[in-house]
C-alpha cells in the first residue's frame, strides 16, 4: 500500500511539474504524400488540432557542423529517397527554421532515423541519415564546417539547428 502511494505521489508532482513548465508549445508537423510516393496515391495525413508539441529551444548551444562533400551525398539520398513523398517547403525555408531551428540537431536525426523512411523505417545506414540531415542543414543556409556531422551522442545533444530563412 506504501509503495502505491509513493508511486501516486511521485506521478502526480512530476505531472505538475511538467505542466507548470514554461516552454513554447507548437502543433506537431504535418506533411502530405507527394505523386510519386512509394505508399500510393496522394492522402493527406490525419491532423489532430488539439495536438501540441512541446518544442524546446537551445539557442546558447553552437550549431551543428557538416562538410560541403556530407550534404552532397545527402542531397542524392533525399532526391532518391525522401524528395518523393516530401514537399521541399517542409524541409526548406520558413517553415523548416520556424519548426527546428534552434532545436538538438540529435532530435531532428533521431526522428527522421525512426519513421524514415515510411515505406522502411530504419533502412538508410546511419552515414546516410546523417548525410540528409547536412543536407537539409546546407539546404537552410547553415554554413559548412571542416568536420562532419556524426552520431556521435556529445555532437548531438549538444549542438543545435542552427538555420535561417
Amino acid at each position: 500500500m506504501r509503495k502505491s502511494r509513493l508511486f501516486f505521489l511521485g506521478t502526480f508532482a512530476a505531472a505538475v511539474g511538467c505542466a507548470a513548465a514554461t516552454t513554447n508549445f507548437r502543433p506537431p508537423l504535418e506533411a502530405k504524400l507527394g505523386a510519386g510516393a512509394k505508399t500510393g496515391t496522394p492522402v493527406a495525413l490525419r491532423f489532430d488540432p488539439n495536438a501540441k508539441v512541446v518544442i524546446t529551444r537551445y539557442t546558447n548551444l553552437p550549431a551543428a557542423p557538416y562538410t560541403a562533400a556530407q550534404a552532397q551525398r545527402g542531397e542524392q539520398v533525399y532526391n532518391s529517397t525522401c524528395a518523393s513523398c516530401h514537399q521541399n517547403e517542409k524541409f526548406i525555408g520558413k517553415e523548416f527554421v520556424d519548426n527546428w531551428g534552434d532545436r538538438r540537431v540529435g532530435d531532428f536525426y533521431q526522428l527522421v532515423r525512426q519513421t524514415m523512411p515510411v515505406d522502411n523505417p530504419g533502412s538508410l545506414k546511419d552515414q546516410q541519415y546523417l548525410d540528409v540531415t547536412a543536407y537539409i542543414l546546407k539546404a537552410n543556409h547553415a554554413p559548412a564546417t571542416t568536420d562532419s556531422l556524426s552520431a556521435d551522442t556529445t555532437i548531438m545533444r549538444g549542438r543545435k539547428i542552427g538555420v535561417h530563412p
